[in-house]
């Protein structure tokens, strides 16, 4: 009977082993993003600087001179109580400080996250053809849901979904990432805003 109990115990520790656990992105690192709103009929391309150990993002609109529209330099630091938001317009250089509403949202598979599965971007089939990724979602108590691609080795972010009923659904593209910052002073608010 002990004998018995202790290859349950065995068993089952062996099988909790096997639940896949959300893996952790680096906490700085610096990519070119794509979001787009199709509600909204919004899109953007920027350069995003992002700490999330401190809390902190700036997204530099990338500039489309064949665009009528404006551009902004945002600085996002929920760092501070209450957080603040800086919004530099790039085309009039005027500047818009005011305190965040919406709480901070890493960029990370959230706890409790489901594991979809793996898939190549690419193919798998041809050496260096391709790069694995884990799969996730969750819904929130709230009602928001979360769907993300990470990468299986280093954990990089390559796609994010949200959605709330305050949002709508975004959709966040990662590409040329890289660990770490490189200019500390990106989460230093733009001279027009101080």
């Amino acid at each position: 009977m002990k004998t018995l109990l202790l290859f349950a115990a065995v068993c089952l520790a062996v099988a909790h082993s096997q639940i896949l656990q959300p893996c952790s992105p680096p906490p700085l690192w610096e990519a070119r993003i794509s979001r787009i709103d199709p509600v909204k009929q919004f899109s953007e391309r920027a350069k995003v600087s992002y700490d999330g150990a401190n809390k902190r993002v700036r997204r530099i609109e990338e500039v489309n001179l064949l665009q009528d529209k404006e551009f902004f330099d945002v600085l996002y630091l929920h760092n501070t109580e209450p957080g603040t938001e800086y919004r530099l317009n790039l085309k009039s250089k005027e500047c818009e400080k005011k305190e965040l509403t919406e709480p901070w949202r890493p960029f990370e598979v959230p706890p409790n996250s489901t594991f979809l599965g793996e898939s190549y971007i690419g193919t798998g089939a041809v050496p260096g053809a391709g790069v694995l990724t884990e799969l996730w979602e969750r819904t929130f108590e709230s009602g928001d849901k979360f769907f993300g691609a990470y990468t299986v080795e280093g954990c990089i972010p390559i796609q994010d979904e949200f959605y709330s009923n305050r949002t709508g659904l975004v959709t966040t593209l990662f590409f040329d990432v890289t660990g770490g910052i490189s200019d500390p002073n990106v989460f230093i608010p733009p001279k027009e805003c101080v």
